[in-house]
């Protein structure tokens, strides 16, 4: 009987610690945790669409920039943008900030990602 009462008193501060763990976690507007509170949005909704250029080296027209426009109170948020082609692969993604505006015109140049073979532009802003 002792040693059930001892079980008892072991599970119930443990049970209590982490009870008091988990009160401690913060959910706010800019960031997700465990919690329970709703997170807003910066934006209701975000624009983003690609340009493109000719280059001798593939041939053809390759993704240039990705511009990106959205709500000023998404401004100085960070970005990901991503291209995906055929069974949403990947291939491209470029990260940054987006300006006082809430704008952004990221340089895909660099990855030489074929424009026939883009079928999506995601965009996540987080900040």
């Amino acid at each position: 009987m002792k040693r059930l009462i001892i079980a008892l008193v072991v599970g119930l501060v443990i049970f209590a610690m982490v009870y008091a763990f988990a009160a401690t976690l913060n959910v706010n507007t800019k960031s997700l945790g465990a919690g329970g509170n709703a997170v807003a949005s910066c934006n209701a909704s975000a624009n983003v669409s690609y340009n493109a250029v000719y280059s001798a080296a593939l041939p053809g027209y390759k993704v240039s920039t990705v511009p990106i426009t959205s709500a000023a109170g998404c401004a100085n948020m960070a970005f990901r943008v991503t291209l995906t082609g055929a069974a949403n692969a990947s291939l491209g993604e470029v990260t940054g900030n987006l300006d006082a505006t809430g704008a952004a015109s990221p340089d895909f140049s660099a990855s030489n990602v074929a424009a026939s073979a883009v079928t999506g532009v995601q965009l996540v802003i987080t900040g």
